[in-house]
């Protein structure tokens, strides 16, 4: 059974941008090198005072999520967003449990 996560992210609004170019790398290391990532997407969060970034991910199983939480390039971005002070708040990430709808018609 797939697991499906929402993480809320706040970047410091001087930082947003280097963020997001972080990210790009992430995303290209998830989908080249962690077959069990079913879906990994960043949003930009419209409108609000503050920035704010979404990613919904979903993993095939346990397993999946594990090695996700324990590569190196999640090493990496933890180091480089300590580093170079990019968050305003901690990371907050939500496990859903889905009990409607449909993902594709596909």
């Amino acid at each position: 059974m797939a697991l499906h996560y929402l993480a809320l992210l706040y970047p410091k609004a001087d930082k947003v941008a280097r963020v997001e170019e972080i990210t790009q790398s992430v995303c290209d290391y998830v989908k080249e090198n962690e077959p069990g990532v079913l879906q990994y997407q960043w949003f930009r969060v419209q409108g609000g005072e503050k920035p704010m970034l979404v990613v919904w991910e979903s993993y095939a199983d346990q397993a999946a999520v594990d090695a996700h939480k324990s590569s190196p390039k999640m090493a990496w971005l933890v180091e480089t967003s300590q580093k170079e002070d990019l968050f305003a708040a901690p990371l907050e990430v939500k496990l859903l449990d889905g009990f409607a709808g449909w993902a594709s018609r596909l």
